[in-house]
């Protein structure tokens, strides 16, 4: 009789669950039409970093002034590392941690793997 009593209870227990889990679906992120079309805009709002090495021994908050916030920043002891997405070229700054003072400006294509001396823009887009 116990064993009679365990089956059925653990039948309806399954058969309980496997209906709550098809019920229970849930999709959590489904990208829509909107999404991407705003994605595409700010893909197409590449800001302009000309004279982006002229910043060179200067302060890190006269770059940020003219170019706006960092897309990514690392802050070590000595040293700070900041980069911008600028299309198809990642400008990385370079700086002291205790003056703020840049130290380098590196210009590089991710597509042909170039390091540019100055921006221009249609190298990047």
């Amino acid at each position: 009789m116990k064993l009679i009593a365990l089956f059925l209870f653990s039948y309806l227990l399954i058969s309980c669950e496997t209906t709550s889990l098809q019920m229970g679906k849930k999709t959590i992120y489904e990208p829509n039409e909107q999404n991407q079309q705003i994605k595409d805009l700010e893909e197409s709002k590449i800001r302009d970093f000309t004279n982006v090495t002229t910043f060179e021994g200067k302060n890190i908050s006269s770059l940020q002034q003219k170019y706006g916030d960092f897309n990514f920043s690392k802050i070590e002891k000595t040293f700070e590392f900041h980069r911008y997405n600028a299309g198809r070229c990642r400008i990385f700054i370079q700086n002291y941690a205790n003056n703020k003072k840049i130290i380098h400006v590196t210009i590089y294509n991710l597509e042909t793997k170039e390091t540019y001396s100055e921006y221009q823009k249609n190298n990047c887009t």
